[in-house]
């Protein structure tokens, strides 16, 4: 069984205030103020999968897929992009379903606020 993963790295204004933050004293971050931000998807596959290529999907049609992704995750602050209250987990749920119907097998999105050291894995149960 193979697993790959492609990795991006961004910034991204989430939008949303921390109640949490407040509560126990930590500073407030602007809700328009960036974080850095990390987005990997995973796929796997078997190896009968491999092609006469040694490859079982193209990566760089892939690439294309996710920076396309990450421009609308980056466009404006979430609050503006997303019609839901956008959460890390909720914006997670909503990347996998974006690229479920272009990557085959897809495992895993998983999103990270690097700011804050705290990553969100989107995986069908």
């Amino acid at each position: 069984m193979f697993r790959i993963e492609i990795a991006r790295k961004f910034s991204v204004r989430q939008g949303l205030p921390s109640p949490v933050r407040r509560v126990h004293g930590v500073p407030a971050r602007l809700p328009g103020e960036p974080f850095a931000a990390e987005l990997r998807v995973g796929f796997t596959f078997a190896d009968d999968q491999l092609g006469d290529r040694g490859w079982f999907i193209d990566t760089d049609e892939l690439d294309r897929v996710i920076d396309g992704l990450v421009a609308e995750l980056t466009a404006d602050t979430w609050t503006e992009t997303f019609s839901f209250r956008p959460t890390f987990e909720s914006v997670s749920r909503w990347t996998y379903e974006q690229l479920a119907t272009s990557i085959p097998q897809l495992s895993h999105v998983e999103l990270t606020n690097l700011s804050l050291s705290v990553a969100t894995r989107y995986s069908p149960m």
